[in-house]
C-alpha cells in the first residue's frame, strides 16, 4: 500500500507538470540529474521488553538523484528520484541489552514544490517515501541476535537551488525521514525487541539541467 502511495505522489506530480500552461523558460526547467553529500543525525527509539530508550546514530551519505521540473509563472513543480548509500550507525545498551542498528542503500521518490525568488534562486519543500536497508544487533547474557531488512517511511523536507550557470544546479537541504515502528522476528532474552527509527539528514548537491 504504501509503495502505490509513493508512485502515486509521483505520478501526481509529473501530471500536473504534464497539463499546466507553462511560462517563458528559466534555468530550474526540464529534466536534470545530480549527485550529494550529506550528515545524518538520527535517534532509534529502542524497546527491549518493556523498558525503551533512544539509540543515537550518525554518519555520512552519498549518492545521486534524478528529476524533471517545470515553472508556472514563478512556482515551481517537480518529481524526483534518488538512490544513495549511508555510513550511519550507533550503538546503545537498553534493559541491559547491547544493541547496534546501522543503515547503508537508501533510495526514494518525493515530490518538489517551490518559489523562484528573482530569475535564479528556487526555495521548495518536499514530500515523499524512502526505502532503506537497516541491520543490527542485540546482546543479552551472550546470547546475539540480528536483524537485516528494508525499512521504510515518509519523508519531509526543504532547501534552497541555485541556478549557477544555464545547466548548472547547486542545492543545499534539510530532510526528515520517519520510518515507523517495525519488529524484527527475533528476540534477545525472551524480550521483544521493537525499533522505531528516524533521521535528520543535511544535504549538499549538483545537478545538470539538460
Amino acid at each position: 500500500m504504501r509503495r502505490i502511495a509513493s508512485a502515486l505522489l509521483a505520478g501526481s506530480a509529473l501530471a500536473i507538470i504534464a497539463t499546466a500552461p507553462a511560462m517563458a523558460r528559466s534555468p530550474f526547467d526540464g529534466a536534470y540529474v545530480g549527485s550529494f553529500v550529506g550528515y545524518t543525525d538520527g535517534d532509534v527509539d529502542t524497546r527491549v521488553g518493556t523498558i525503551a530508550r533512544d539509540v543515537g546514530t550518525d554518519g555520512f551519505a552519498l549518492g545521486a538523484y534524478a528529476g524533471y521540473g517545470q515553472t508556472f509563472d514563478s512556482f515551481y513543480l517537480g518529481a524526483e528520484g534518488e538512490v544513495g548509500y549511508n555510513w550511519v550507525d550507533g550503538e546503545g545498551s537498553v534493559n541491559n541489552a547491547a544493541t547496534t542498528f546501522d543503515t547503508d542503500w537508501t533510495y526514494g521518490v518525493s515530490a518538489r514544490a517551490g518559489y523562484v525568488v528573482g530569475t535564479d534562486v528556487l526555495v521548495y519543500g518536499r514530500v515523499g517515501y524512502q526505502w532503506t536497508n537497516a541491520e543490527g544487533t542485540s546482546t543479552l547474557g551472550g546470547v546475539r541476535t540480528s536483524f537485516d531488512e528494508t525499512i521504510d517511511g515518509w519523508r519531509y523536507g526543504g532547501g534552497v537551488e541555485v541556478a549557477v550557470t544555464d545547466n548548472l544546479l547547486a542545492r543545499a537541504e534539510y530532510n526528515y525521514i520517519d520510518y515507523g515502528a517495525f519488529q524484527p522476528q527475533a528476540a534477545v532474552g525472551g524480550n521483544v525487541v521493537r525499533r522505531s527509527p528516524g533521521e535528520h539528514a543535511l544535504r549538499v548537491g549538483l545537478g545538470y539541467r539538460f
